[in-house]
């Protein structure tokens, strides 16, 4: 019986959901599907000639208290990420909080993969709000704006929400981002999600900027990202096919 009742019960809540369902539909019909997005909408792609590469607070001082990802994985993404952009010709911006107090400079690998790139120093806790980085990333007059941060939910999260205020298309690199914990990384993320910002991670990033394998910077975008699976791949077949 109790069994019974269950399935029972499980059925009318299925069906009051699906009822709900499509009378939201009917409330607000779906556009058509040949209909385009607009410019820069978060559902568009990212493209290389649109995007630009904000990386904030990859210290040394922070990276002492990420607990959410390993830190030679988060150094390996984040310098992935931005030797690809490198080659791809997409302009990076990085900045550092207060580099000369507790946080330390910046992570010397990933200055190392950006040579003549500057670190803008800034004391704001959110980085849109240092004149210095917002001119930087509106001068290059992109819209689609890639954010790696160290700590997620507020390096990474707060630009990204106030970008989006102001008319641009953030999207926020999960493992090229570190925090301190599980619960700081599960709230930024339930913050990100409520706003409508996507998630990505910096390898699908990178061959999203690609766009494609006959691209004859493919093999070196391939090179940088460095995405251990492709290697074992490589070596697999190098090995087969002797």
């Amino acid at each position: 019986m109790k069994t019974h009742s269950f399935l029972k019960a499980t059925v009318l809540a299925l069906a009051v959901v699906t009822t709900s369902a499509a009378m939201t539909g009917v409330a607000t019909a779906a556009p058509a599907s040949n209909a385009a997005a607009p410019a820069g909408a978060a559902s568009s792609l990212l493209s290389r000639d649109n995007t630009v590469l904000l990386l904030v607070d990859h210290q040394v001082g922070l990276f002492t208290g990420v607990r959410d990802i390993d830190l030679g994985q988060l150094k390996h993404n984040v310098v992935g990420l931005a030797k690809a952009a490198k080659t791809l010709g997409i302009p990076v911006v990085v900045t550092a909080t207060m580099p000369d107090g507790m946080w330390g400079p910046t992570i010397p690998e990933l200055t190392a993969a950006l040579p003549g790139v500057p670190v803008i120093n800034r004391t704001a806790i959110n980085a849109w709000d240092d004149p210095k980085v917002r001119a930087a990333i509106e001068k290059t007059g992109r819209k689609q704006v890639l954010i790696a941060g160290v700590s997620l939910e507020v390096c990474a999260t707060f630009p990204a929400l106030t970008l989006k205020a102001a008319g641009h298309d953030p999207r926020v690199v999960l493992d090229a981002s570190g925090t301190f914990s599980d619960a700081k990384r599960t709230a930024g993320l339930q913050r990100l999600a409520t706003a409508g910002i996507t998630v990505t991670d910096y390898a699908t990033a990178g061959v999203e900027m690609l766009h494609g394998n006959n691209d004859p910077k493919a093999q070196q975008v391939y090179a940088d990202l460095d995405m251990p699976f492709a290697g074992l791949v490589w070596q697999l077949k190098n090995g087969t096919g002797k």
